[in-house]
């Protein structure tokens, strides 16, 4: 069952709950994960993500939930090549660029198209950027298809992207997972596991240098506490002030979060072999769903991406005329029942 809710400040919310009571809210502002709602181990329905109250979510430097393009992460100087042809964005951190700039995909009304079917409803979110319109090169046709189950807690996003010219791409979705409910708790009782035995090295600009084995204070291939090592001094001292972090490896992604209290369980995996995992380690003004306030560790961006090729000759390059295409899946289950 879904509706279509048309808020006052232009923005339009799709709302989907399925047989199970599993929730999830998306907009047309940057196709976007506006909320996620799952049912715990007594079968209440609760947020399980970070959102600012729907009249504010115009105001989102955190980028809650919004979909990361053309490029997700960081490049730089704000620079990169293309066949030896160098390009510049005007940079929005520091000398550097972050999730594309002042032009983001993120931050983009996208037309949508509604398909309900029996066992699913599927809704496409599209947009068209002409060549150098966004300082990047290429005609860009982009979609975001995000299909929801009627009898399954998933949900399945699909990143469908081609460029008229050779251009770069490295697209993501930011949401911050809370498996407590309501945000009742901060995440860092909550068990993670990556599946990646890298970690990348990053200088004082949080830009990628290297890759190098997951030193204990990284390793989440068992899965553990966030907060094991999180107020280390190997950690709090770090520029992040915490986990934000690319991990990467062979194995196709999967990372999994637990709350052992309401027994809810996510499950991500995803044809990229990336993962930026980042503890919200900055609080800020954003006034969240259920009047909660953004404070730090509250919750945790899960964005799964091929960051690994920033470190490449070619970079993210995309060849023109050549499809781009990729998924993320989340599924949400309850342990502990």
């Amino acid at each position: 069952m879904y509706k279509v809710i048309i808020h006052p400040n232009n923005l339009k919310f799709i709302e989907f709950y399925n047989r199970d009571n599993f929730h999830v809210i998306l907009s047309n502002y940057g196709a976007s994960i506006y909320e996620i709602g799952s049912v715990d181990k007594r079968g209440v329905t609760e947020t399980v993500t970070l959102s600012p109250i729907m009249i504010k979510y115009y105001n989102n430097p955190k980028f809650y939930g919004l979909t990361v393009g053309r490029v997700a992460g960081r490049l730089k100087d704000a620079r990169f090549k293309i066949r030896d042809i160098p390009y510049r964005i005007q940079p929005n951190d520091g000398a550097n660029l972050l999730h594309s700039g002042f032009h983001t995909l993120a931050h983009q009304i996208f037309d949508y198209n509604i398909d309900d079917y029996e066992d699913k409803t599927v809704v496409t979110y599209s947009i068209h950027v002409k060549d150098m319109e966004d300082s990047f090169p290429g005609d860009l046709d982009f979609r975001v298809v995000y299909t929801l189950y009627k009898d399954e807690d998933t949900l399945n996003v699909r990143y469908l992207a081609m460029s008229s010219k050779d251009t770069v791409l490295n697209i993501t979705n930011h949401s911050y997972f809370n498996l407590s409910g309501n945000l009742s708790r901060t995440v860092e009782d909550e068990y993670l596991s990556i599946n990646k035995e890298k970690v990348g090295l990053m200088d004082e600009d949080l830009i990628l240098e290297r890759f190098i084995d997951v030193p204990k204070e990284f390793d989440f291939r068992t899965p553990k506490r966030i907060d094991t090592h999180l107020k280390d001094k190997e950690i709090r001292e770090l520029v992040t002030h915490g986990y934000d972090h690319i991990f990467s490896g062979s194995d196709p992604l999967k990372v999994t979060l637990y709350d052992k209290t309401s027994g809810r369980f996510l499950e991500i995996t995803s044809s990229y072999k990336d993962v930026v995992i980042y503890t919200n380690n900055t609080k800020s003004d954003s006034v969240l769903l259920n009047q909660v306030f953004d404070k730090e560790y509250l919750g945790i961006a899960i964005e799964p991406g091929r960051y690994h090729k920033v470190l490449e000759k070619d970079g993210y390059l995309i060849k023109a005329n050549t499809l781009y295409n990729h998924e993320i899946n989340y599924h949400f289950s309850v342990k502990g029942e």
